[in-house]
């Protein structure tokens, strides 16, 4: 998980003169093994006990303080609307063997990888008890850029893996048990045996 600042703002003033407010507006990403709630009243909590002792905050010396006579300085943690939640995909659900199995038979191997990010309502459908798995087929190295894109290849590909994965949990309940192995070719849907 990171908390970071990535946008400052001030009062404008003299530039001999300390500023008397200034915000520090930022993101968190929190890794799926967390709650949003707890980790909201956590910081909170920070803030508050930073508060009630303004010395226990690092300084720049005897004469660096944040409270004078007739000021005293104050910490303030105000939370934007809303907000997106990561997820951990279930490592051996019959979701994730599909998704394994179809892209290995596919591009002929299947490299699993964590990323840290949201979507929405995906947390959601997945406390709702669905299995829910994650793949992409664009190129990464525009992921998130201005003119990110992907090949129509790699699209065709793609869409046969997801082919593969609705073939293969169709078939499930047959293969509970059993290992899963896809064959596709060109001239023939993809087959589970």
């Amino acid at each position: 998980s990171t908390m970071k600042p990535t946008q400052v703002k001030c009062a404008v003033g003299s530039l001999n003169q300390l500023p008397p407010w200034v915000e520090i507006s930022g993101d968190v990403r929190l890794t799926p093994f967390y709650e949003v709630p707890a980790l909201r009243a956590r910081l909170d909590e920070i803030v508050g006990e930073m508060n009630a002792d303004l010395s226990t905050l690092p300084t720049r010396g005897p004469h660096s303080k944040y409270e004078i006579e007739g000021a005293r300085g104050k910490l303030e943690l105000t939370w934007g609307a809303g907000y997106m939640e990561g997820i951990a995909c279930t490592l051996g659900s019959e979701g994730n063997l599909a998704l394994i199995a179809a892209t290995e038979s596919v591009l002929g191997e299947a490299k699993p990888y964590s990323i840290c990010g949201s979507l929405p309502l995906v947390r959601d459908l997945q406390r709702g008890g669905f299995d829910v798995q994650m793949t992409g087929f664009g190129l990464m190295t525009s992921y998130h850029a201005d003119n990110e894109c992907c090949k129509l290849s790699d699209m065709g590909k793609g869409f046969r893996v997801l082919l593969g994965v609705i073939v293969g949990l169709s078939l499930s309940a047959r293969y509970r048990r059993g290992a899963w192995l896809f064959t596709y070719s060109e001239d023939a849907p993809p087959a589970l045996s």
